[in-house]
């Protein structure tokens, strides 16, 4: 099975048609936001392809990202390929090429499927990690009856607590060529300990600044006199909203900052008529799961990270 450190146009399309015919079967996304991303990347060592051709197609693909002695992957089998043994081909392929290199491989499997469970713990890998997928309709939200002076006067009013902020401290939209880098350090103290999120870096944001869904008035920041104290990043696309990052500085944690941002993230989207809301946060991250249960939100589906050792 080819392996690439980058790909042609023609082969993004074809993964691209492999990833929306999951999607009709599985009604579940087999790849998360940096795989797709990184799809259309230049050559670099830490990504590498994996694909299994057949005649003129892609029947599976597996994307490799390589942190230090560590790799994630994430993988999808066409669905009339499938229980033909194209993805532990694929799985076994990723692994001889990586364990001279890396001592633990970790794999996504989006949607906790019986198949990939099956998979995963038939190769020796042992559950590590879930996401929780959360979401919930904003009709008979409870807004508060007022929102702090700084903030928009559109935003819904309810019979809910009134919304205040820490003294000297407000909320603005973010100013693209202005903060990144104050973005970028909050956005790394808030994710410290996050294996993904904060290890960003400034192609990374503007990778996301190119999308077509980016809105800078939808990236709301806190912020006192010496700088950014916090943000909730909001994302429409397809008609549903999301609260896509929230993150508050460690010197601002404890003051309510988050609820509020919370908040102040789901008020733009209803006020630009977004009626679903959906979020991503970790199993283990107890005071996130309660704030987001605490408002309303159930889970829809959780995705399962399988993990091996190597070497």
């Amino acid at each position: 099975m080819p392996q690439h450190s980058s790909l042609s146009g023609r082969d993004v399309h074809k993964i691209v048609t492999l990833a929306l015919r999951c999607v009709e079967v599985d009604d579940i996304e087999p790849f998360n936001e940096q795989t797709t991303l990184a799809l259309h990347r230049p050559p670099s060592p830490e990504f590498r392809h994996f694909i299994a051709p057949h005649d003129e197609t892609i029947i599976g693909y597996a994307g490799v990202e390589i942190v230090g002695e560590a790799a994630g992957v994430e993988l999808a089998v066409d669905p009339d390929h499938r229980r033909r043994g194209v993805g532990r081909a694929l799985l076994r392929e990723v692994v001889a090429s990586l364990e001279a290199e890396i001592t633990s491989l970790k794999v996504w499997a989006h949607g906790d499927l019986p198949a990939a469970t099956a998979l995963a713990t038939s190769e020796g890998f042992i559950r590590d990690r879930v996401l929780f997928k959360l979401s919930r309709d904003l009709e008979g939200f409870e807004w508060p009856s007022s929102w702090p002076s700084s903030t928009a006067g559109n935003w819904p009013r309810g019979t809910g607590p009134a919304v205040s902020l820490p003294a000297g401290v407000s909320l603005r939209d973010f100013e693209v060529g202005e903060d990144e880098d104050e973005w970028l350090r909050v956005n790394a103290a808030a994710f410290a300990h996050h294996p993904e999120q904060g290890r960003w870096t400034i192609e990374d944001l503007r990778a996301r600044q190119e999308e077509t869904w980016f809105d800078p008035e939808g990236l709301l920041v806190a912020e006192d006199a010496d700088g950014l104290l916090g943000f909730h990043w909001t994302k429409i696309e397809g008609g549903v909203g999301e609260i896509y990052v929230l993150g508050v500085d460690p010197r601002a944690q404890g003051t309510g900052l988050g609820k509020t941002l919370t908040l102040a993230g789901l008020a733009h989207l209803a006020t630009h008529g977004i009626h679903q809301v959906e979020l991503y946060t970790d199993e283990s991250n107890a005071r996130a799961v309660e704030l987001y249960r605490s408002q309303g939100f159930g889970i829809a589906r959780s995705d399962v990270q399988w993990a091996k050792r190597l070497g």
